[in-house]
């Protein structure tokens, strides 16, 4: 009697160990971003993430396949991408033992309820058919690890180097923001990169921020760099890789690059600035720029050479006005600017904002001068725009 009690107990145990195993915690939800496989193939699949009460869901858009037939379709769907990269749906979820409540997508009131088990490394979300209604459009969910999160080291000395590694490519990121400051190169509202501000590019870098090279809070207007730096080089490569093959695919998409491999630091500079002005902070911060495929256009230029004085430079010159009598009256061409062309041709990778700065018009007034709905309408590279 004595043994088959004891075999009971071991039976029972062994049967325990293995229940408390299989639960899923919080903790397990937050280890990794997880990517959700759609059944129909003609759909993209999710990616979903969880901080300790929000599920963030949104789209995987390297699994949008393209339809495109040709530059114009293909450009189009890239932008259409870019859209889609910043929908993120928030919705609060709870977890109790091993059931999942998540705030219904359609009724902010309403829950969907899962039964989540792991499944190796996965995870797995099966509906609930007796806490779920009827009219519940819930399907069966296997989450995938999608970008794992550093594994946090179980010794004290372990965390301290990592916490150390971050906190030192926070410091060299904050020390390349302060000599540019010194040089008198805008950087104006800097912060860490989001997930958002990733968008579709890898998101390998240790340390990463994000700031305008435009003093403006219009986020029209802005013009961004992007200051990142890595590990090691193989994340590197890959992310800068990643900003120049879009500028090869089309001129719309082209950015600036400038590395320096030795410290594993990259810069990607919105394309539409003055390549004099990017090289300025790619020499403050040591780095080598890549070259660019396309020339410095000549408006380009000029745009730079107006502004460099009165934004760039805390030594702008200031004209000097001096008395005049009525017989030594200079000539009214010579202090006066040329006057602004009545009409001007949109150039390659140009929107409202890059226009209105190069001719020297508010962003409004261009919008006005030609009947256009700031949020809807269309320009292409030889359109005429009225600029007077």
């Amino acid at each position: 009697m004595k043994k088959i009690s004891i075999g009971i107990f071991t039976v029972f145990t062994i049967f325990l160990l293995a229940a408390c195993g299989n639960k899923v915690k919080t903790e397990d939800l937050k280890a990794n971003d997880w990517i959700a496989e759609a059944s129909n193939k003609e759909e993209p699949n999710m990616i979903i993430s969880f901080s300790d009460h929000v599920m963030s869901v949104s789209v995987d858009t390297k699994s949008m396949k393209s339809s495109a037939k040709d530059e114009w379709e293909k450009l189009g769907e890239e932008f259409a991408k870019q859209i889609v990269d910043q929908l993120n749906y928030k919705l609060e979820y709870s977890l109790e033992k091993n059931t999942i409540k998540i705030q219904d997508t359609e009724d902010d009131n309403a829950f969907v309820y899962y039964t989540v088990s792991k499944e190796n490394e996965n995870l797995v979300l099966t509906p609930d058919e007796k806490k779920n209604n009827d009219s519940s459009d819930a399907q069966k969910l296997i989450l995938k690890p999608y970008t794992k999160k550093k594994n946090i080291e179980s010794t004290t000395s372990s965390t301290k180097e990592t916490t150390s590694s971050s906190e030192d490519a926070a410091t060299k990121l904050d020390d390349l923001i302060k000599t540019f400051t010194h040089q008198s190169l805008v950087v104006y509202r800097p912060r860490d990169m989001t997930k958002e501000d990733f968008g579709i590019a890898p998101m390998s870098a240790k340390s990463a921020k994000i700031f305008s090279l435009i003093e403006t809070d219009n986020e029209d207007e802005q013009q961004n760099a992007r200051l990142l730096t890595f590990d090691n080089l193989d994340d590197l490569k890959a992310t800068k890789k990643y900003y120049d093959d879009l500028g090869k695919d089309s001129a719309m998409l082209f950015s600036y690059t400038a590395v320096n491999e030795d410290e594993l630091v990259l810069m990607q500079f919105n394309g539409q600035l003055p390549q004099e002005l990017v090289e300025k902070y790619a020499k403050a911060a040591s780095l080598e720029l890549t070259e660019s495929p396309f020339e410095s256009t000549t408006a380009e230029s000029q745009t730079y050479s107006s502004e460099n004085e009165t934004i760039y430079s805390e030594e702008s010159l200031q004209p000097v006005e001096t008395p005049q009598s009525s017989q030594e009256k200079t000539p009214e061409s010579s202090v006066q600017s040329q006057p602004v062309e009545e009409y001007t041709t949109v150039q390659e990778g140009e929107g409202p904002p890059q226009i209105a700065a190069r001719v020297g018009i508010s962003v409004e007034k261009l919008y006005e001068l030609n009947g256009m709905d700031p949020n809807n309408f269309m320009l292409y590279p030889g359109d005429t725009l009225r600029v007077k």
